[in-house]
């Protein structure tokens, strides 16, 4: 297990280090081939260890099957953001940079969601959150540049809030390692487990710490949001599974009413909020803050000794359809925008009638959002996610609902003008030589076979 670990961080540190200066002395553009087969030789690892449950390289590690599961689900995400570069940052003069860039991201990513010691989390979550800002402006266009700037600030003030809350666990626990368990409760440990809260929300795009989002997912190019809202918003997933997960007995009540009252604010405030939107990716990233309200659903229901393994199944099942969803659809935005289409909803008109297969996959993917049965989406939103809190709190599971509610009005939207609106003068032709249509049908064909069965048995082995 450990060699394996080894070659995960061997692969993605070396390919991710090399790819600049390759491409630099051949003076040909190895970097999209190089981080594809290293993504590629990723995912096959991961699903390797996959089932596997152990502590490696003396604690500071640890593998269960859930983060063994995300790690792969990060790693395919990886590869589909890669392979839809090969055609729209093939211009870029930075392009070697992000491929570098993606594979250190990613080996963050597994840091978080493997962490088991305050060291790790330090060091794998200020690689992504540096790497990561990088990549948001890196296109070096002037939305992308003040998207990255926002981005940092708020980063820095998330990285500030996690070191002192982290400084208050670990007093009061007395050891760095995050499978310990308190013994009893303070009024220190808790105020350091909220601050913890406040820190990955940041990251998650909870409100109220959801202030960056917009401007960066919805100002960004799609291409860099697709990696940041579908893998790097990864971390924060992980870390409150890692981190704050073991604390919940000590933490109490607190710990269910802190996430009641999260989940309802950020889930009211995306779904409202996406409704207005006439721009399509800001509608997109309101979207992502509203998907965050789901998952603080799921953490609530952690407080329940008989739901918590439903919940931890259902913040597995609703990671690959928000992945899946996420990255087909500001892929398929980017796809669009290259076409000549405009992302707005006016400038979507008739999208989906001139590129059938794109326009198809793309509503697959606003349909598992919904929750639309049989898709992966129903299923991890309402079979998981909402009934694991039915026992303890029926209430949060109805507003989840009225809020899944809410937000087919804005899909729903996207899809009238992209079927029902009269398509304007553009003569946009999908090709088979478009890397991003291979991304929207591998995306919105994992959808429908996931949803059709698989869904409960991907369930069971995450138990």
């Amino acid at each position: 297990m450990e060699i394996m670990l080894w070659s995960l961080i061997g692969i993605l540190g070396c390919f991710g280090l090399v790819i600049p200066a390759v491409d630099y002395i051949k003076g040909v553009r190895t970097g999209p081939y190089l981080a594809l087969l290293a993504t590629l030789v990723a995912t096959i690892i991961n699903l390797l260890i996959m089932g596997k449950s152990c502590t490696l390289f003396d604690g500071a590690l640890r593998i269960d099957p859930l983060s063994t599961y995300i790690s792969i689900i990060a790693s395919f995400g990886s590869f589909l953001v890669i392979l839809a570069s090969f055609s729209q940052a093939k211009n870029w003069s930075t392009s070697p940079s992000l491929y570098s860039l993606i594979l250190l991201s990613l080996l963050g990513v597994y840091f978080i969601l493997y962490v088991n010691d305050v060291s790790v989390l330090i060091a794998g979550w200020a690689l992504v959150a540096i790497a990561s800002y990088v990549i948001v402006g890196i296109k070096k266009d002037y939305n992308s540049l003040e998207a990255s700037v926002k981005y940092a600030l708020m980063g820095v003030t998330s990285s500030s809030l996690m070191i002192f809350g982290l400084a208050l666990v670990i007093g009061t626990i007395r050891t760095s390692s995050l499978s310990f368990l308190p013994s009893a409760s303070s009024s220190i440990l808790v105020l350091g487990a909220l601050i913890l809260v406040a820190a990955f929300g940041f990251k998650m795009g909870v409100v109220p710490f959801q202030g960056w989002l917009p401007d960066v997912y919805g100002g960004a190019h799609p291409l860099l949001v697709s990696f940041v809202s579908g893998v790097v918003k990864l971390v924060s997933i992980g870390a409150f599974i890692r981190v704050l997960y073991p604390l919940i007995p000590s933490i109490g009540d607190y710990w269910f009413s802190a996430m009641a009252i999260l989940s309802i604010a950020t889930m009211f405030y995306g779904n409202l909020a996406a409704l207005v939107q006439r721009n399509v990716q800001r509608m997109m990233a309101y979207s992502s803050i509203a998907q965050a309200g789901y998952f603080l659903v799921a953490f609530a229901a952690l407080s329940s000794t008989t739901s918590k393994q439903m919940a931890l199944q259902g913040v597995g099942l609703h990671v690959t359809t928000y992945v899946l969803a996420k990255i087909g659809i500001f892929i398929g935005l980017s796809y669009m925008a290259r076409k000549g289409f405009e992302l707005t909803l006016d400038g979507l008109s008739g999208a989906g009638r001139r590129m059938k297969i794109s326009g198809s996959m793309f509503a697959i993917l606003l349909f598992s959002l919904m929750g639309m049965p049989p898709l992966i989406g129903f299923w991890s939103k309402f079979m998981y996610i909402f009934y694991s809190v039915m026992e303890i709190a029926p209430w949060l599971a109805f507003i989840g609902i009225v809020n899944s509610g809410i937000s087919v009005g804005y899909y729903a939207l996207v899809l009238k003008y992209m079927y029902f609106a009269n398509p304007p003068e553009i003569k946009a032709e999908e090709s088979s030589r478009d890397p991003e249509l291979y991304v929207l049908l591998t995306t919105g064909i994992m959808t429908v076979v996931l949803g059709l069965g698989l869904a409960g048995y991907i369930a069971m082995f995450l138990a």
